[in-house]
């Protein structure tokens, strides 16, 4: 049975492996044409906006998927499938949260964060539209915690190939329509970079509806699961919500203080 145990680990960790390679290989690629395309000014608007964006994501919801995956896994292994689902319930909701909220304020914010940070407004349009991503992305991240957390990596795997090629796609044609149609404005590297952050978060879109069609096929099995759950007690949402900001909090402080040097490089230079 420990050899079972092990040989699942190692298959589950290389799918993980060879998607996170697969993603990594397309980035580099994509970006070649995209940057060809916007220009060095547009690469930089691109970069700046990434910088706020990496932050804005780090604080809100980037080590939901961590936290989820440790928080269910530790429950299915007690077999408490009510409790491990309740668990996932409660961070979806906290995920659309502090998610909405903060595209709300990077939306409204972007043209005071433009000029505040990097004293140039033409980082307020790829920043605005890359906003919503921040949204997409958090409740993405309770799924694939859910489903890491239930001791499979294949959904993960797959939804991030699929983000990835989507994003490069949607990046090098939206890049090139926005720069073709906007070649006269004073502005047209602003649009060639929101052409790039748009293919962001069209691949995050496109990530998260293949995960909830995924929930939609696995939501009977789980249904079974919770109907033979036998366990002694149910955890209440609110104790859930302060195990699930517990746990975020460590990861989320020494990420913040990891990224915001960028930001401080980008503001100087």
């Amino acid at each position: 049975m420990s050899e079972k145990r092990s040989n699942h680990f190692l298959i589950q960790g290389n799918i993980l492996a060879i998607a996170s390679l697969l993603v990594r290989i397309i980035g580099l690629i994509y970006r070649i044409p995209m940057r060809r395309i916007i220009g060095a000014e547009g690469s930089g608007l691109y970069s700046y906006s990434f910088e706020v964006y990496n932050i804005a994501l780090i604080l809100s919801s980037y080590s939901l998927p961590l936290a989820v995956s440790r928080l269910v896994a530790v429950r299915r292994a007690k077999k408490e499938h009510r409790n491990s689902y309740r668990l996932f319930l409660c961070a979806l909701a906290f995920a659309v949260g502090i998610g909405l909220i903060t595209t709300l304020i990077i939306f409204f914010g972007a043209d005071f964060i433009a000029e505040f940070a990097f004293k140039s407004p033409n980082v307020a349009l790829p920043l605005r539209v890359l906003s919503p991503t921040i949204l997409v992305f958090a409740i993405m991240g309770v799924f694939r915690g859910f489903y890491q957390g239930k001791d499979t990596m294949i959904p993960t795997a797959i939804s991030q190939v699929l983000e990835q090629i989507v994003n490069a796609v949607v990046s090098i044609v939206a890049s090139y329509l926005l720069v073709k149609n906007f070649s006269a404005n004073f502005n047209v590297a602003a649009y060639g970079a929101a052409g790039g952050t748009l293919g962001t978060f069209a691949g995050a879109l496109v990530g998260l509806i293949f995960l909830l069609f995924v929930f939609i096929i696995y939501k009977p099995v789980l249904n079974k699961q919770m109907r033979n759950d036998n366990s002694s007690h149910t955890e209440s949402y609110n104790a859930l919500f302060k195990i699930i900001l517990a746990t975020m909090a460590p990861i989320i402080l020494s990420q913040t203080v990891y990224q915001i040097s960028g930001l401080i490089d980008g503001a100087l230079f």
